[in-house]
């Protein structure tokens, strides 16, 4: 991968979130514009006076999310961390093999998308990836805590801290992540002779790769994750921001893999 493709592949990445979430955002609000007078009336048996109790529901929504996610911490915390991994890597893949057709033919909507590989990908999320960001995390908090953000700010270099954990995490540990990452997806595609091959010629430009993209913004997105988030919860920030990570480095990983 060329040193400007990566830039290039990030920019369409943000520019194609952002037209996409820009004409979802406006199909939304037209649709709620039609369908919520409606929607209440059915409701409420004909009457258009409960749409302040409607107004309230939605803005239960979230707490009640972020309730039944942290119950669930609470209860199965490494099992959970690893699903959601797993699920939001395959979110990564799909984007990857989109982006891939869109690339190769010009055309997104004609996507044929690889099931195996989606299925390689929810692996290493659910069984590698996921449990090792958990104990990791957790080994970075008890080595060098930051103490900070959801723990009350009380440490009063929380922010260096946390700088600290970023950096080891996106250009030490990046090396553990993406050869996990590559023998996994192998194992699980069944490419496992070509994965001596891979390891010699394609892992120095996948850790190079992802040291593009940490500094071209997701280690300071991981930053305030680890400043302002408790222990529990990074895990969980870090799968979305590396949703542009996976995508990144499942397009790379797949380009010379046969």
């Amino acid at each position: 991968m060329s040193g400007r493709l990566l830039p290039c592949l990030m920019l369409f990445i943000a520019a194609l979130s952002s037209s996409g979430f820009t004409v979802m955002a406006k199909r939304m609000e037209i649709n709620s514009r039609l369908t919520k007078p409606l929607y209440v009336a059915v409701s409420s048996g004909g009457s258009f006076d409960s749409e302040d109790g409607l107004d309230k529901k939605r803005r239960k929504l979230i707490p009640s999310l972020t309730g039944w996610y942290s119950n669930l911490l609470d209860t199965h915390e490494v099992a959970t961390k690893s699903v959601s991994t797993g699920i939001l890597t395959v979110v990564g893949d799909i984007c990857a093999q989109v982006l891939g057709e869109y690339l190769k033919h010009g055309n997104i909507l004609a996507t044929s998308l690889d099931k195996l590989r989606m299925l390689a990908f929810f692996c290493d999320g659910t069984f590698c990836t996921g449990p090792l960001l958990h104990y990791v995390y957790k080994l970075y908090e008890h080595v060098y805590p930051i103490n900070g953000g959801g723990d009350g700010k009380s440490n009063p270099d929380s922010l260096k801290r946390a700088f600290v954990h970023v950096l080891f995490d996106n250009f030490v540990m990046i090396g553990a992540y993406i050869s996990l990452m590559m023998l996994s997806t192998a194992l699980v595609e069944g490419r496992y002779k070509s994965i001596p091959h891979e390891f010699k010629f394609d892992l120095i430009p996948n850790i190079k790769a992802s040291y593009k993209a940490s500094a071209l913004g997701l280690m300071w997105l991981q930053l305030i994750s680890f400043y302002w988030l408790p222990t529990n919860l990074r895990v969980l920030a870090v799968n979305f921001i590396d949703i542009i990570w996976v995508v990144v480095m499942s397009f790379v990983t797949h380009l010379h893999r046969h």
